[in-house]
């Protein structure tokens, strides 16, 4: 049973916890307890996994399993003497859950939107589909053709940045998950036959695995006390666990035996999501740099296009791209989608919600979510239905005389932007609109019973007191999405096997 632990533990004593073990007996375990429940399944019934007490209900997470696992990496100490047991891990686990909040220092009016926030955030995004994020990987970036010329994305790109085809990384990913798994948190290449590696294109080899695995997956202790020196991770004892976890863009760590050790399990698909491989181009690019904007303006095209994609899957859509008009060439919203009963207005925005986004409301919180999503909300969207409303020639074709219905399409989600505590710091509009992610929209436009128009005219008619969410207008778990179903095919065990690891996200106190 967890001992009890007082509330709030300042960050120092956490620290000071988790450096009572050294990190060769401390990552070890949390690897191999992480290597247990790779799945979110497995965390919702881990009591029950690891033959545990219910007292240990909710403390074995990814992001606590991450945080414990760096700071035991950058702070440790292998003088120590006092090997880690389960229950020390339990321990630390849930003095992390009793850490000292921000929330408690601020006004009461103050705390709870940026308490929601900053939660969301450090949870949410390990809680995504990992069917839908790998998947989306190919069929953005490989699968989906641009209507203009591509800069940093052009012929050659994958080998450019990743030094190996896409198929072959993102397969890499699945490699290490699988072994992960059945090796207590532990990779070695000497475990993989290497007649097997025939089922990649180029990583066919040992060396040119470990290659790959050193440039983009593997760090050590020594890199990461550097980063932590130079003040790349935040030392705000308030804050520190919100900001990013350097172990999710490494999950690899060598040092610890002649193996990799990975920490958290699935950390390890993360990296090969959409979201890994834009950090990864950021670190490849240079942030800032003139290559990087290139890449992220390819990024924009090519999921622009990857939104009408899914468009037509829409049955009995008709669907249209960007409409240029007036002498000036001005553009509607970049997709219309005319349904028997509906009009849809779509715009795409590939801006990610940044550090400050997720780590809660400052002053400039309502501005930079108004940069990144309030023009298409108070203009591009209502000017659309304008002028469609009032019969512009170059829409005549889109009928006028259909309920309208805004979608703001984000190519990672803004978690919680609809809900009535945040929603309120964007523009109002007489269009109903939504900010939907692209693992909604997939979902959504393959959703039945209701469809999705069934779904937005019920919502128009009899609007949700909580906000909008397209995600709960396609309730329940749709058929697979033939275009995600077809890049999983792809990848190297991809057409053996159905379904990757199971997923589905749910929000965590």
């Amino acid at each position: 049973m967890v001992r009890s632990s007082k509330f709030p533990v300042s960050d120092r004593e956490y620290i000071q916890r988790v450096r009572r073990h050294p990190p060769s007996s401390l990552l070890p375990l949390i690897a191999q307890v992480s290597s247990l429940l790779p799945t979110k399944v497995d965390w919702q019934q881990d009591w029950v996994t690891l033959n545990r007490h219910p007292s240990v209900k909710g403390l074995y997470r990814p992001w606590a399993f991450a945080d414990a696992a760096w700071v035991s990496l950058t702070r440790g100490n292998e003088h120590r003497q006092r090997l880690a047991a389960v229950d020390d891990l339990e321990e630390i686990l849930a003095q992390y859950v009793a850490l000292d909040d921000l929330y408690r220092h601020l006004p009461v009016g103050d705390r709870l939107a940026g308490y929601l926030l900053r939660v969301a955030g450090q949870q949410f995004t390990w809680q995504e589909d990992d069917f839908s994020e790998l998947a989306r990987s190919l069929a953005l970036l490989v699968q989906t053709e641009p209507t203009k010329p591509l800069k940093a994305l052009a012929d050659g790109w994958e080998r450019d940045l990743l030094g190996c085809p896409l198929s072959d990384y993102v397969g890499l990913g699945q490699l290490l998950f699988t072994v992960a798994i059945h090796r207590q948190g532990r990779f070695n290449l000497d475990w993989v036959p290497e007649n097997e590696l025939a089922v990649f294109k180029e990583l066919t080899t040992r060396a040119a695995v470990e290659a790959v695995l050193e440039r983009h997956f593997a760090t050590g202790a020594e890199e990461e006390r550097a980063r932590a020196a130079a003040g790349l991770i935040s030392s705000d004892p308030l804050m520190r666990r919100y900001t990013p976890n350097p172990l999710r863009s490494r999950p690899l760590v060598r040092g610890f035996g002649c193996d990799y050790l990975i920490p958290v399990t699935a950390a390890v698909l993360g990296k090969v999501s959409p979201m890994g491989l834009y950090y990864t181009g950021m670190e490849h690019y240079g942030r800032g740099s003139k290559a990087f904007e290139q890449f992220a303006g390819d990024l924009g095209e090519l999921f622009e296009q990857y939104v009408g994609q899914h468009l037509r899957l829409l049955p009995d859509a008709e669907v249209h791209h960007e409409i240029v008009y007036d002498k000036d060439n001005r553009k509607s919203v970049d997709w219309i989608v005319v349904l028997p009963g509906l009009v849809l207005l779509l715009d795409a925005k590939s801006a990610r919600p940044t550090a400050g986004l997720r780590l809660g409301p400052q002053q400039t919180f309502g501005e930079e979510l108004n940069q990144k999503l309030g023009k298409a909300i108070e203009k591009q969207i209502p000017n659309t239905a304008k002028l469609i409303r009032d019969r512009h020639p170059k829409f005549s074709h889109i009928p006028h005389d259909r309920p309208m219905f805004g979608i703001v399409m984000t190519m990672e989600p803004y978690h919680l932007v609809n809900t009535p505590e945040f929603r309120h710091v964007l523009p109002t509009t007489d269009v109903p609109t939504v900010v939907a992610s692209a693992s909604e929209l997939e979902d959504a436009v393959v959703a039945t019973a209701p469809s999705l128009e069934e779904a937005i005219l019920a919502r128009i008619e009899q609007p949700p007191p909580a906000g909008w969410s397209l995600r709960a207008l396609a309730d329940g778990r749709p058929v697979i999405n033939p275009i995600l179903d077809e890049a999983w095919a792809l990848y190297p065990c991809g057409a053996e096997h159905a379904t990757p690891p199971d997923g589905g996200a749910s929000a965590e106190p």
